[in-house]
């Protein structure tokens, strides 16, 4: 008997448990991605962050169990899922996310897993990233951590917040519920037309009630709102937090104060996901109010939906700007 005989013998080694479910789970995943649709059980995707779980689900309606990895209030700058959620994630036959260095613990889960028998959504892929801050004051040198812009070095990542970019995320989710359940394709396709229809009101909308501000200039906690700033012909003039967790300078926040003032700006915007402690020192040194917007969705009264959340952006925005 040879050694390989000794060690899988009826005394020898036997492999774990947990070993053989989880190269059973592979297995499945990467030989019958479909089936698991051709049965009538409904299709897991794997969403980091809330917008992108909700266009899934408008898109897949009653065909789709939506995972949310990244949890209400969290910032995906610095939250990463626990091995729990990532474990849950690695069963989805869809998996969306933002890309461009947001969540870099999802581009590790995917070099770890594999992209075979799952169908990938990059949300930033194949769009014009913007890569520094908007709206430095004219005639001024920028200072070295304005030079970054944003911490991610591909560019801004927060191309939801756009609703016509968003148009082309729906699109891509579309393709991808296809590819894993090609036989439901006219359901995704319908949902796609209704949601894309949907989107394009809300881009109306907006551009309906931005042709009415007073001003168009604005201080954000955060660059998450540059790709609508410069959808909607807005001027991001000054962003306190230029990289996500670094405490700004004394000197970059005497430059936000000098710009509020300069452009008469009445509100500094924090955002619910960050902390506005440093959002209200400015605010009061400014002596201007702070208001929120929310990039990412959860609280009341739009909860996860896109569409409501935007609307309620909108309206603070009209609230301050007008």
């Amino acid at each position: 008997m040879d050694t390989m005989a000794l060690k899988t013998g009826q005394r020898g080694w036997r492999p774990p448990l947990r070993l053989l479910f989880f190269l059973w789970t592979v297995l499945w995943s990467v030989s019958f991605p479909a089936q698991a649709a051709a049965y009538g059980e409904k299709i897991l995707v794997a969403a980091t962050i809330l917008p992108l779980g909700d266009f899934a689900e408008k898109i897949g309606g009653d065909r789709v169990q939506v995972q949310v990895l990244i949890p209400p209030g969290a910032s995906p700058h610095v939250f990463e899922p626990s091995p729990s959620a990532v474990a849950q994630a690695s069963k989805a036959l869809v998996f969306v996310y933002v890309g461009a260095g947001l969540e870099p613990w999802a581009e590790k889960f995917l070099r770890a897993r594999g992209r075979a028998g799952m169908a990938v959504v990059e949300a930033t892929k194949g769009i014009p990233l913007i890569r520094e801050v908007e709206g430095k004051h004219q005639g001024e040198e920028p200072e070295e951590e304005e030079h970054e812009g944003h911490s991610h070095e591909a560019g801004n990542p927060h191309v939801w917040l756009d609703p016509v970019l968003a148009q082309g995320i729906c699109r891509q989710i579309a393709a991808a519920l296809i590819q894993v359940d090609p036989s439901h394709r006219p359901q995704y396709e319908a949902n796609l037309r209704s949601y894309l229809g949907a989107l394009e009101e809300l881009n109306r909308e907006i551009q309906q009630q931005v042709s009415t501000f007073r001003l168009r200039e604005f201080v954000s906690f955060h660059a998450a709102f540059s790709y609508f700033a410069r959808r909607y012909n807005l001027r991001v003039v000054g962003v306190i937090e230029v990289a996500p967790g670094r405490e700004p300078t004394p000197r970059h926040l005497q430059k936000i104060v000098a710009a509020i003032k300069h452009y008469g700006i009445r509100v500094v915007f924090a955002e619910p996901q960050l902390n506005p402690r440093v959002a209200q020192v400015v605010a009061q040194e400014a002596g201007v109010q702070v208001l929120m917007l929310d990039p990412e969705g959860s609280r009341p009264p739009y909860g996860g939906d896109y569409l409501k959340m935007m609307r309620h952006n909108l309206a603070v925005l009209a609230e301050a700007m007008k």
